[in-house]
This record gives C-alpha cells, sequence and structure tokens, in this order.
C-alpha cells in the first residue's frame, strides 16, 4: 500500500477521476432541481435526460477503451476532462429539452473518453501486489467528486441559477493544466513498458465460461441501475415527498455519496485480503433494507441511514471492476470499458424505466424507489457463482459459503 500512497502516476488519474465524477455528480440536481422548472420536466423527461447523459457516457466506452489500449491514453484522459466540461457547461443554457438533450448527450462522450484510460491506468500504476486498492484508489477520486457535486450545484445554481452549470465546468477547466502534467510525467515514466505491453487484439481470458460472464454481466448491470436510479430520484424523493429543501436533499445526497468513496477504498483493501465475491455479497445484502429504511423513514433520520448506505454501495465496485478487467487480461482499457460503460448503459436504461414508473398514473414516486431496494438482494444471489481474483490479477476458483468473519484468502 505504501507504493500506492506515492504514486504520482496514479493520483493524477485520481485527479482527473474527480473532475469528471463530480460534473456527473452534479447533473441530477441540475436536471432534476433546477432545469425541472426552467424547462418544465416531468419525471419521465427527467429520467430520459439523465439517462441520455449516461447511455452516452456509457456505450462509447469499450471504444474509447480499446482506442486508449492501442494509441495510449494521455489525451483521452485530458481531452474528456475538457470535452465534458465545455457541453455540460451549456446544458444550462438551453431553452428546449431537445437542445439540452444533444449538450448532455455530447457532454457524455467525454466521460466515455476518460474512464477506460483512467481506470486501466490505475490498475496497472499500482503493481501486481495492489490492484485492487489501486483501483479502489483510483474510484475513491471518482467518488469524492460525486459526493462534492451535488452540494456544489445547489450551491452554485441557487444562486446563478440554470446559468451555474457554466460554474461548475469552470471548476473542471481549472484542474486540465494540472492533469495535462501530470499524465504528461506518468506517460514519460512508463513509455517504454507500455510500448513492451501493447496488444491490439482483443482477448477474452479462456478461464471465464459463458455462465461467469452473463453472471457479471448481469450482477454489474443490475448493480448499476439500483445506483443510478437511487442517485438520480433521492433528491428528488426528499423535496416532492419529505419536503426538505433543495439544499437539504442535495447535502443528504452529498453525504451518501461521500461515504460511497470511502467504501470503495474500503471493499478494495478487503477484496484483496478476504476475496472480491465476499466483498461484493456481503455489501449488496447489507444495502437492501438500508436503502428500503430511507424511504420508509423519509425524514431527517436518514440523515443516519445514507452514511451506512453509501459505505456498502461502495464497497462492492472496486472487486467488480477487477474481475471485469481480468476477463480481458490483455486489454484492461476494452476491460474497464466494458465494466464501466456497457453496464452503466443498462444502469441508464433502468434509470430511464424508474422514472417512466414514477409517474403519478402509473406506480408513483413513493412505490418506484421502494421498489429499487429489491434489486440489491437480487444482485447478491447472481454474484454467488463469480470466481474472485487474487493479489496477482490471476483468476481463481471461489467456492461461497455463508458471510462469515474469516481471515483466509480465496
Amino acid at each position: 500500500m505504501q507504493t500506492v500512497w506515492k504514486n504520482v502516476t496514479l493520483w493524477s488519474l485520481v485527479l482527473g477521476h474527480f473532475c469528471v465524477d463530480m460534473l456527473a455528480g452534479a447533473m441530477p440536481i441540475i436536471v432534476g432541481l433546477y432545469l425541472k422548472d426552467s424547462l418544465q420536466l416531468n419525471l419521465a423527461q427527467i429520467g430520459l435526460l439523465l439517462a441520455v447523459y449516461k447511455l452516452s457516457a456509457s456505450l462509447t466506452q469499450p471504444f474509447f477503451g480499446y482506442l486508449s489500449d492501442r494509441y495510449g491514453g494521455r489525451w483521452f484522459a485530458v481531452g474528456g476532462v475538457l470535452w465534458m466540461a465545455i457541453f455540460q457547461g451549456a446544458v444550462g443554457f438551453m431553452p428546449t429539452l431537445s437542445g439540452a438533450l444533444v449538450m448532455g448527450g455530447l457532454a457524455g462522450l467525454g466521460s466515455a473518453a476518460f474512464h477506460p484510460q483512467g481506470a486501466s491506468g490505475a490498475n496497472v500504476a499500482a503493481g501486481e501486489n495492489n490492484k485492487t486498492a489501486g483501483v479502489a484508489l483510483f474510484m475513491l477520486g471518482g467518488n469524492m467528486g460525486f459526493a462534492v457535486g451535488p452540494i456544489l450545484a445547489a450551491l452554485v445554481m441557487g444562486r446563478a441559477g440554470p446559468a451555474g452549470t457554466a460554474v461548475l465546468a469552470g471548476i473542471a477547466v481549472l484542474i486540465v493544466p494540472f492533469l495535462y502534467t501530470l499524465t504528461g510525467q506518468a506517460q514519460r515514466k512508463d513509455a517504454g513498458a507500455a510500448k513492451k505491453a501493447a496488444n491490439w487484439k482483443i482477448e477474452l481470458n479462456p478461464l471465464f465460461s459463458t455462465t461467469v460472464i452473463v453472471s457479471l454481466i448481469l450482477v454489474m448491470s443490475l448493480r448499476a441501475w439500483s445506483q443510478e436510479s437511487f442517485s438520480a430520484f433521492l433528491p428528488q424523493f426528499f423535496v416532492q415527498i419529505s419536503h426538505f429543501s433543495k439544499t437539504n436533499a442535495s447535502a443528504l445526497s452529498s453525504l451518501m455519496l461521500l461515504t460511497v468513496a470511502f467504501g470503495s477504498l474500503a471493499g478494495g483493501i478487503l477484496s484483496d485480503r478476504i476475496g472480491g465475491v465476499r466483498v461484493m455479497v456481503g455489501s449488496m445484502l447489507i444495502s437492501a433494507p438500508l436503502m428500503l429504511s430511507m424511504f420508509l423513514l423519509g425524514d431527517w433520520r436518514a440523515y443516519f441511514v445514507a452514511p451506512f448506505l453509501g459505505f456498502c454501495t461502495g464497497a462492492a465496485w472496486p472487486p467488480m471492476l477487477v474481475l471485469a478487467q481480468s476477463l480481458f487480461p490483455k486489454n484492461a482499457g476494452v476491460g474497464s470499458g466494458v465494466a464501466l460503460g456497457f453496464v452503466f448503459a443498462m444502469g441508464g436504461l433502468g434509470l430511464n424505466l424508474t422514472g417512466w414508473l414514477a409517474e403519478p398514473q402509473r406506480l408513483g414516486l413513493y412505490t418506484a424507489m421502494l421498489l429499487l431496494s429489491i434489486i440489491p438482494v437480487l444482485t447478491a444471489l447472481l454474484a454467488l457463482p463469480l470466481p474472485s481474483v487474487s493479489r496477482t490479477g490471476l483468476v481463481v476458483r471461489q467456492r461461497v459459503r455463508p458471510i462469515v468473519a474469516t481471515t483466509g484468502s480465496d
């Protein structure tokens, strides 16, 4: 772990991830609490706009991952942050939903360009013995951005209105020169190794059966659906049903997302010690009742539940990402693109479905949010047959028993 904390290459990617996910974390507040009023959006339209944003940021990630594996990722990382900031900054100035959909879709491409290179770079930079911990630190940066995004958006847009999107974009742009410099140092340092390791042919890990691949895709897709819908409609729920102010609802969202960050870090460290599947299954089973209680309580007590829910939600992601990268052992960028891209596209589709169900003439927002708590249980059951990943990154067989305290590795 000591080499991880001192790794300049890794920290440059953490910084970029913070910027990208700060903008992404702000988007549900921008759309659900501010564009909702300025563009007169209903819940289905809010879900559609957020889904387009997520889908463009997701479906193209495997493609950008392939390009970063082939040509090197510096410009994808730096350019992705800048591109996303420019077009997300324009969203608030659009006079119609159609214009906001176009700008949101274009902004998502910047996120798609950054994430595969960032995640695969974190995997490599951390070294063989700290892969999951390195990916967890990378995810910590992103989750910290997600946590800061909602409350920052509420503070800025509470004063500036929809035009506040330009201010949020400007904050991300300020960090671009530092990201460019740090990734340049990393590129010069690792150029020789990257050239030797370059592999342009996409190859699947032969140790993964079709059943395992399908299970992994389902697990990550359902997890993304649950998390994306929860994050997108949590502020709406507490403003509309619990009558929180926009600032207080955004603060609740930020509180939960802040602990997602620390849960991701803890999940990565634990996975390297007790096995990724145990961490995934345990965190999912615990998060289900916590999610349900958030909405059943529906008042100030939710502030006490949110940190525990965020921690459990975050713990599951690092082992999932490392497992997906192991599916493409010679194409880490493609593996990261599949993990962070395609599955979040499925989450975007689920988010759109949740928005449709939340309309008053269908299930309503209250019932739709309660039903989300079922998804983590289904996801945990599907995760049981998945393999784990050892410290050296090799896939090993995982024998899952009931979740009990253990000190042995898988």
